[in-house]
């Protein structure tokens, strides 16, 4: 006898959001190119380093750009989400959640 099949009007699960499974302070450095002549010269962020006190998987990692809200200048500092994979990710990656004053150590 062929085993039971599952049920084929069972709904498929709705998808979760991915798990944050660690939170830190840290610095962003904008890492950007000039691109252009003249009148014409535009400046593109590549993506941002991630600074860390001591390291957190190394002394430094890198984050996307679009995982970063805008802020003025090249470096700032953000209450940081380090995300487990999955969706369109293949391994944990980096996002800012808000923009935060320096730590007094700093």
């Amino acid at each position: 006898m062929p085993p039971n099949r599952a049920d084929p009007r069972a709904r498929p699960r709705a998808p979760r959001a991915p798990r944050v499974f660690l939170r830190t302070i840290a610095r962003l450095t904008r890492i950007a190119v000039e691109e252009g002549y003249g009148d014409s010269q535009t400046r593109r962020t590549l993506n941002y380093h991630l600074h860390t006190v001591g390291g957190l998987n190394g002394p430094a990692d890198f984050v996307d750009p679009k995982f970063v809200p805008d802020f003025e200048g090249d470096v700032a500092w953000f209450e940081m989400e380090k995300v487990e994979r999955g969706g369109e990710h293949r391994w944990p990656w980096w996002r800012a959640v808000r923009q935060v004053e320096p730590p007094a150590d700093a």
